[in-house]
């Protein structure tokens, strides 16, 4: 019953359109216009968002792969770096106990004879977080030749006792030729109160 009535309906509703009245050509190019408008609306309302969430997800997949490479890059990264906390635990624990960046860097300028030209030394505690506590010392060189700062360098610089220059500044000695001005910071590590 319910298909003889839709039946009724789309007689009716052809006939009040005009569809029997057209001619065959007519009712060719009405026809396809109805598919092309039908295809036009299921593009647009169904496949065109299937696609546009596709690339979507897409986009979305590429950039958490991008994520997940930094993140396995900082993993390594963290690892070198825990690997270097142990070795430098290990090098500190053969250090004497009462070793000092201060006293180290004053014996090892009187090693390389150049203790006269030291114009400051300022030590200083960086604070931080975790097993290794840095200490630094910052100091200034005035009227040295380029050889003492050299052979300075190399006695300061220890892998032993873990200490390293971070930074250097040198500069010519302005008043006589061959002589420097150097800034330097020099660090060390100590361990640190665990932490809970």
């Amino acid at each position: 019953m319910s298909t003889t009535v839709f039946t009724k309906k789309l007689q009716s509703l052809l006939d009040k359109s005009g569809w029997q009245r057209m001619a065959k050509r007519e009712k060719l190019m009405v026809g396809g216009l109805i598919v092309m408008v039908t295809a036009l609306l299921f593009f647009s309302l169904i496949v065109s968002p299937l696609l546009d969430s596709r690339q979507l997800l897409q986009k979305s997949l590429a950039q958490k792969q991008v994520e997940l490479q930094k993140i396995r890059d900082l993993q390594k990264e963290y690892q070198v770096l825990q690997h270097t906390s142990g070795d430098i635990q290990e090098r500190l624990k053969k250090r004497p106990e009462k070793f000092t960046l201060f006293a180290f860097i004053e014996q090892q300028a009187t090693a390389a004879g150049i203790k006269q030209q030291i114009n400051y030394l300022k030590p200083s505690e960086v604070e931080s977080k975790g097993p290794l506590r840095e200490s630094r010392v910052d100091m200034k060189l005035q009227k040295i030749t380029l050889a003492d700062l050299v052979k300075f360098l190399e006695g300061v610089e220890s892998y032993e006792k873990v200490v390293s220059v971070s930074r250097i500044s040198i500069q010519e000695y302005g008043k006589e030729e061959g002589y420097l001005n150097a800034v330097l910071q020099i660090v060390t590590f100590r361990a640190g109160e665990p932490t809970q």
